[in-house]
């Protein structure tokens, strides 16, 4: 983000009882008493108030005087405002949404009086900032749906301050640049999306049914529409041979890319699933982008230095050392069991590591799994390594004491030789597993909600890289030590936990992973709920249910 925009401290709430600026709103002003009800009803969706502190902030830097038609309106900034709103597919958004149309009516007619130039006024602006955060924050707040979210929302940019400058400056297209998210994953994203959206609305290109299991080396019929198909993908760059019937060697690595980018057994074998995978309408791929993209509004701007990344449904962490970096390390992780003890999505900073460490028993995995083998063997808790300690409540809890169960660092402990800590409310982190074998399984949601990591030494090397008094061989020490030992981290690494099952990779790779907590539904439901107009309605909806991923070829 480019250090001279102005952001507001902390982001404004999505809905307010009442707010300091309304004391300032003059009730007896048109625009003013539209801005007081939050409410505007020649718009198809007339409660805004989740940006009616916005839409406020700007009519007050303008006396609550016109903005748009005014004694000095300029035609291009209301040609660049529909010009935004027009484009809004280009970033997954629908114009129908923002009532492009019905506001270029209203815009194009003669305006019969002040207030009604008022009320269109507030109409253009509600839409524009409506679109605005929505690309930025995302159509849904992530805190809204049924699952999990520790992500705090993105410091709200001083909208009012940049409107206001770039309508005197006659700019208004370039707030689309400054408003849409920076992260990485989204610009890859958007770059697909753009690329299948004029497919929208076709059929598959051609049916690929082959009947049966073809191998490298057979001959069918159909091998012609699967060359088809794979151009069209990108999976190939030219038909050079558009009339052989033989599935070679080129075509098979071309759907062995294809099979791993789509969570498949990438061996170039093609049985159902895989074949599935060809006749799939673009509708249905441009369904799967649309909620990967409204997900990648919730990431944070991305900042330079280094950050971890765990995807969720892919069962995989990323580490990079700076957001452009080309050989993140990557590595196998097993994350919380579906679907009661789910990972949480969040963004945190990683403060310390712990070499050794103490595992603190939660009190329902105590109650609830342990304490019934120690009522019926006696030396459970010793056999374990499992000591209980007396802790004593801060005196804001009562003061008192309480007794809490611990295992004892070594082979027993389940959080192995290493934890990765950064504070947070769902009290989850990274750590190490004695338990090896896990790793090997292609689904791997196991644990309780913390994410076990298949290579903590390399991990441990990635986050104290530039910390001095540690290499290779000290966290090996560290690692193999007889004591515990707490190391503060001299620069904190952003740490996100991340739910995307549709993904695209370092190497602008697209991946497609099974729901596993059916996180696409929830999101689509909350979608659903905003009522969007049935013109505008989403590729999801209107491709029905997606196909999930199998692990079948």
């Amino acid at each position: 983000m480019p250090a001279a925009l102005p952001e507001v401290a902390a982001p404004l709430p999505a809905a307010i009882e009442a707010t300091p600026a309304a004391s300032f709103i003059p009730a007896d002003n048109p625009i003013g008493n539209l801005l007081l009800s939050r409410q505007h009803p020649l718009l198809a969706r007339p409660d805004f108030s989740r940006i009616s502190d916005y839409v406020v902030q700007i009519y007050q830097a303008s006396n609550f005087q016109p903005i748009w038609l005014n004694a000095n309106r300029s035609e291009k900034n209301l040609t660049d405002l529909f010009g935004i709103l027009d484009n809004a597919p280009g970033n997954a958004l629908i114009p129908a949404a923002y009532d492009v149309e019905r506001l270029k009516q209203w815009v194009a007619a003669p305006l019969p009086d002040n207030a009604t130039a008022a009320s269109y006024d507030v109409a253009l602006t509600v839409s524009l900032v409506r679109f605005l955060h929505d690309l930025r924050q995302g159509r849904v707040d992530p805190r809204d749906v049924e699952y999990p979210v520790h992500i705090a929302p993105k410091p709200a940019l001083d909208i009012a301050g940049l409107l206001k400058q770039h309508l005197e400056a006659q700019t208004l297209g370039e707030l689309v640049t400054v408003f849409e998210p920076k992260a990485r994953q989204y610009q890859q994203l958007k770059q697909i999306w753009n690329r299948l959206q004029p497919l929208a609305g076709q059929s598959a290109m051609h049916e690929f049914k082959p009947g049966k299991q073809l191998r490298p080396g057979d001959k069918h019929p159909h091998i012609v529409y699967l060359r088809q198909n794979l151009l069209a993908m990108g999976a190939i760059a030219d038909n050079a041979n558009p009339d052989s019937k033989i599935y070679d060697a080129d075509l098979a690595e071309a759907v062995k890319k294809v099979q791993q980018q789509q969570g498949l057994k990438a061996d170039g074998v093609i049985g159902s699933a895989t074949a599935a995978l060809f006749n799939r309408p673009p509708q249905e791929k441009l369904a799967q982008l649309e909620l990967a993209m409204e997900r990648s509004r919730w990431i944070p701007d991305p900042s330079d230095g280094p950050m971890i990344l765990v995807n969720i449904p892919a069962f995989e962490l990323w580490a990079f050392n700076s957001p452009d970096d080309a050989n993140p390390i990557n590595m196998k992780v097993i994350v919380g069991k579906s679907p009661d003890k789910q990972t949480p999505v969040l963004w945190e900073e990683m403060k310390y590591l712990e070499f050794m460490p103490y595992w603190n028993i939660p009190k329902n995995i105590f109650e609830k799994e342990i304490l019934p083998k120690a009522a019926n063997n006696q030396g459970y808790l010793a056999s374990q390594e499992i000591e209980l300690v007396k802790h004593q409540n801060s005196e804001e809890k009562g003061g008192g004491s309480y007794m809490r169960a611990r295992q004892r660092p070594g082979k027993k402990n389940p959080l192995g030789r290493v934890k990765f800590v950064f504070p947070n409310t769902a009290d989850v982190y990274l750590h190490d597993t004695p338990s090896r074998a896990a790793f090997n399984r292609p689904r791997r949601d196991l644990s309780h909600g913390c994410v076990r990591v298949s290579e903590p030494k390399r991990l441990a090397e990635f986050v104290l890289g530039d910390q001095q008094g540690w290499d290779k061989d000290t966290i090996e020490q560290a690692m193999s030590a007889p004591k515990t030992r707490h190391v503060t981290l001299k620069r904190s690494v952003p740490v996100l936990f991340y739910y995307a099952t549709t993904f695209v990779d370092h190497t602008n790779q697209l991946h497609v992973y099974p729901d596993i907590y059916g996180q696409d539904e929830l999101l689509q439901k909350a979608l659903n709920k905003l009522h969007v107009p049935s013109a505008g309605s989403n590729q999801l909806a209107a491709s029905g249910k997606m196909a999930g991923a199998t692990a079948s070829q």
